[in-house]
């Protein structure tokens, strides 16, 4: 099982590169939090895909699909928020190798630093409720992270 789930993200990371290549934007980075690890997002327009390689009590890969809109505070510019859900499917190999799926949200505010430090940096601070639907390990009512991400 281990070795079809490492096989099928690569074949993930291969198609998201892709499609990048016909004109989306891409952007991978790390994020911290309860479940920290890799996180990656394709853009289409003002919505995204967001993978998410992350470990808390074993292996779990999130996939959810995020609303973005221009989030206005006084004069800041390259602030937004985003909403989305998705699923999870996690496998844990410390007892026995066991399997866990559930849903996904998401809720976060994200902040553009390209204007500022002339790189193409972002940085998000999110909550990512999940809950298994099979299993009972991987899902988690306090997911919180901040990611950081170039852009490609």
């Amino acid at each position: 099982m281990k070795k079809l789930l490492a096989i099928l993200m690569i074949l993930v990371l291969i198609a998201s590169f892709a499609i990048a290549k016909e004109g989306n934007n891409m952007d991978i980075g790390l994020r911290g939090g309860v479940r920290s690890g890799i996180v990656g997002r394709l853009w289409t327009e003002n919505n995204a895909i967001e993978a998410t390689l992350g470990y808390n009590n074993g292996l779990i890969v999130t996939g959810v699909y995020e609303w973005h809109k221009p989030l206005k505070l006084g004069e800041l510019e390259g602030l937004s928020w985003y909403y989305g859900g998705g699923a999870h499917l996690g496998i844990s190999s410390w007892w026995a190798a066991a399997l866990a799926l559930g849903i996904d949200g998401v809720i976060g505010v994200e902040y553009d630093l390209k204007q500022h430090i002339n790189l193409p940096l972002s940085v998000s601070l999110d909550w990512k409720p999940g809950l298994d639907i099979l299993g009972g390990w991987a899902g988690h009512l306090g997911n919180t992270g901040l990611a950081v991400r170039w852009t490609f």
